[in-house]
């Protein structure tokens, strides 16, 4: 069993390292004596709960940090929060999935590959005129409120639901430009030959499907029924390879010039192509770039069961985590949130995947199956609540913290049925009522 539980009070021991000049915004700030330190601003961001600005900075200045003698303005902290740069969280995201995943090889791994899904949901945005300006918002004439909203764009491994890289971007930027910008990142930071990606029908696109292939990057994509229909109905069986033509007007949109002199001497791009019959008697097709030695179509077929995973990310990223809402204005104090919570998100999974191997309890005989596991909702409050504590606090108060949350949530497990793993992804849900009730009995 890998030891995460250790994983993690060692991870917030770094802390210290980010709180450095290196990530302020200008000169002379932060340099003369004020009422909060940069360890402790960056600690506030990672602590708000979604409440009021002015909720926000009473709850941390004076039960957090314990100032009952003075006080201090939600302006104040705004404008001195405002200095820091968003790199920061994206740093501290990013360098706890490296880490994690540098630690313990194949701990998220089937047939020595990572696989992951790719998808985009909209998120909303501040209305504001500013907001709208430094995002790039469309803005439309008849209603310019009404579309204050951006795009998220993410990859996600579909086993430990970790977010390997993420973007909130303009609604402009396409969603395939998003997923290539997210395998340029991936390239960067792990074996990408290993990396097998699954995307749904809005991703497919040529170009995507070439430059993945430069990329060495493995691709799992499911296609519309009239896509490459006239070359699938020449191959005449349900496992098989077309060939596509790697045209002039396909490498014309290829920006990068290194990958577009790949591409070109690629030439034809091979695609293998599996159908199945679904229990509604629906035929499915995918296109893939791996082979049939390594990946049935049965296998095939379950890899791209797992995309749901990251619909259950974003339902819990919306709301338990609350990314959306987001505490200033402008885009750095945006991206600052939005970094912070997805860190949070990451490190809330990863207590899940500990607690998961600690819960001792099973289920009464009835008349389904059910299963005990974590409680994801719990895990963000506890995290939200020992936060500054586990990134301020010493390494053993630290591992203290963490042992206490782990044993509350293994002795707190919630108790689901796993007999119909389709049920609740059916289940119709009013959008509109903010008494939902899966914002109390999440989803595991």
């Amino acid at each position: 069993m890998y030891s995460f539980d250790r994983f993690l009070p060692k991870f917030f021991s770094k802390f210290s390292e980010y709180a450095s000049n290196y990530y302020i915004c200008g000169p002379n700030h932060f340099v003369r004596n004020r009422k909060m330190v940069l360890k402790e601003y960056i600690a506030y961001i990672f602590s708000q709960r979604g409440n009021t600005n002015f909720s926000e900075a009473e709850r941390f200045y004076k039960h957090i940090l314990k100032n009952f003698d003075d006080s201090i303005t939600p302006q104040a902290i705004g404008k001195q929060r405002y200095y820091i740069s968003s790199k920061l969280f994206l740093d501290m995201f990013e360098d706890f999935i490296d880490d994690l995943y540098d630690e313990f090889k194949g701990f998220s791994k089937y047939k020595e590959y990572i696989v992951t899904a790719c998808d985009g949901s909209i998120f909303d945005l501040p209305v504001d005129n500013i907001t709208a300006e430094e995002m790039n918002v469309k803005r439309k004439k008849n209603n310019p409120k009404y579309n204050s909203k951006s795009r998220m764009s993410c990859i996600i491994d579909v086993n430990s639901r970790h977010i390997l890289t993420a973007e909130n971007a303009s609604r402009t930027i396409k969603e395939t430009d998003l997923a290539f910008m997210h395998l340029l990142n991936l390239q960067e930071r792990f074996d990408i030959s290993k990396l097998i990606t699954i995307y749904d029908r809005g991703y497919i696109s040529l170009v995507l499907m070439i430059l993945s292939e430069c990329l060495g990057a493995k691709f799992l994509i499911r296609l519309k029924s009239n896509t490459f229909k006239h070359k699938i109905d020449l191959m005449g069986k349900n496992d098989g390879k077309i060939s596509i033509n790697i045209t002039n007007s396909i490498l014309d949109e290829i920006e990068d010039e290194e990958l577009k002199i790949k591409a070109d001497k690629i030439g034809r791009l091979e695609l293998r192509i599996v159908k199945f019959k679904l229990k509604n008697n629906e035929t499915e097709i995918l296109a893939t770039n791996l082979e049939k030695d390594e990946f049935s179509i049965n296998e095939l077929k379950e890899l791209y069961g797992q995309r749901w995973e990251i619909e259950t990310g974003f339902d819990r990223l919306k709301n338990l985590v609350l990314i959306e809402d987001f505490s200033g204005r402008r885009k750095r104090i945006i991206e600052q949130d939005f970094y912070a919570s997805l860190l949070l998100y990451n490190i809330a999974n990863t207590i899940k995947n500990i607690s998961s191997k600690r819960i001792m309890r099973q289920p009464r005989k009835r008349k389904h199956k059910y299963k005990y596991v974590p409680n994801f909702s719990k895990i963000i409050t506890l995290l939200y609540t020992y936060i500054y504590d586990l990134l301020s606090g010493p390494p053993v108060m630290t591992q203290i913290i963490m042992d206490y949350i782990v044993l509350k949530i293994a002795n707190n497990p919630t108790n689901v049925r796993i007999d119909d793993d389709n049920r609740m992804r059916n289940e119709k849900v009013d959008s509109t009522n903010s008494h939902n009730s899966y914002k109390k009995n999440p989803m595991p």
